[in-house]
């Protein structure tokens, strides 16, 4: 759907932080460290718009939707939804706001009731904000076991008698019942089988143009966020390092971890995946309760320099670009040494064919056999035995 940037953004984060205490004695604790699972972290969500958050496990993305919903109370900064702060309601305050903010968790197994029929889990929402009575539940149930693709008739079986995929459109139909304006997705896919995914991502898609939906949509997969995304926000230890349009931030990637996950995205191609390099980062991810100064990524970035171990760069625009921010200081296209990106190659492959380079595409003919080229035995319809003539009778 259509996204419009001049409108007023419906959610405003600014400098969000989410510190963990870690905290050290048994009847006196006292705190000697914090994890810092979200350090300082700001962007806009426009309503209709679907914002893509990636990273790898551990950087921060489920704690900021956590902490956006208020269910993880910030330790700093501001989350203002349709212009009202949030970080400073009580959790009775928060009631009536939730109404308009939903979420849809990772895990399908662990997110719904195992001792409550779906037809409960679902008219939950409804009950906890008083709407409607016991027959306008039931109805309200069955029309969005409906829209969610299942059965209505299911409403008096459990959550052990569905699959993953089926559990997940149980999720998104509880998320769908106050008829929200926000839903952050939280890793929605990532437990469910290839292709139940693309049914549930379908599902999405549909559900926000036919009511109007924003989502925030948390993953680790960059292959799943590309092709639901306006925009997509790249974290790495607590911080956004990136953030651009979809198209922009694939075609070309500014900050060295970004190049790093479009990397290792799998090409379907096989002649592109072998002429693909991919980039392996050393070392492993720092801990957010010990973050290295400056750039977090510099220890295991190939561009760092002195500057990059003493100072944090900021989130600021490319070449005047306001939609596409990155936070390095020594940004650029180029990958690590020797890297050819996945668009280069097949612009490479194209020019080669254009000019004749190309080597042919071999056809294997029936008639190959009889030359021992290395075709299909006609008499045996297997590959030629090595050592023998094609046609020829296999050893006894």
């Amino acid at each position: 759907m259509t996204v419009d940037y001049n409108a007023a953004p419906i959610l405003q984060v600014r400098n969000l932080k989410k510190h963990f205490p870690i905290k050290k004695g048994a009847i006196f604790a006292k705190q000697v460290g914090a994890v810092k699972a979200v350090d300082d972290i700001s962007f806009d969500l426009w309503p209709g718009e679907t914002l893509g958050m990636v990273g790898e496990s551990g950087c921060g993305k489920s704690t900021t939707g956590r902490a956006i919903l208020q269910l993880h109370k910030p330790t700093s900064g501001s989350v203002v939804f349709q212009g009202q702060e949030l970080t400073g309601l009580s959790n009775t305050q928060m009631r009536p706001v939730r109404r308009d903010m939903q979420i849809v968790f990772q895990d399908p197994y662990a997110s719904l009731n195992p001792r409550m029929t779906v037809g409960n889990i679902i008219a939950e929402p409804l009950v906890i904000h008083s709407i409607g009575d016991g027959g306008s539940r039931k109805a309200r149930v069955k029309e969005l076991l409906d829209i969610v693709g299942l059965n209505p008739a299911f409403t008096n079986r459990y959550p052990h008698e569905f699959s993953g995929g089926q559990r997940q459109r149980i999720g998104i139909a509880r998320a769908l019942a106050l008829q929200p304006k926000l839903i952050i997705c939280d890793e929605p896919v990532s437990a469910l089988d290839v292709s139940i995914q693309a049914q549930v991502m379908n599902l999405l898609e549909d559900l926000q143009t036919e009511f109007d939906l924003t989502y925030l949509f948390i993953a680790h997969d960059l292959a799943v966020v590309k092709h639901v995304s306006d925009r997509v926000a790249v974290m790495y230890l607590g911080k956004i390092v990136e953030l651009a349009e979809a198209d922009k931030l694939y075609e070309d990637p500014q900050h060295p971890y970004t190049q790093a996950l479009l990397s290792s995205i799998p090409v379907a191609d096989p002649r592109v995946a072998r002429r693909k390099d991919r980039i392996v980062l050393s070392g492993d991810v720092p801990s957010p309760a010990n973050p290295p100064p400056g750039c977090p990524f510099h220890v295991r970035c190939w561009k760092a320099q002195s500057i990059c171990k003493q100072q944090m760069p900021p989130l600021e625009m490319k070449d005047g670009d306001p939609g596409h921010q990155m936070a390095c200081w020594f940004p650029g296209p180029e990958g690590a040494p020797g890297t050819i990106t996945p668009a280069k190659i097949i612009e490479q492959m194209r020019a080669e064919e254009a000019a004749g380079l190309a080597p042919p595409k071999r056809v294997v003919r029936s008639s190959d056999a009889s030359r021992g080229t290395g075709g299909v035995d006609p008499a045996t319809g297997l590959p030629p035995h090595p050592g023998h003539d094609a046609g020829a009778q296999p050893p006894a």
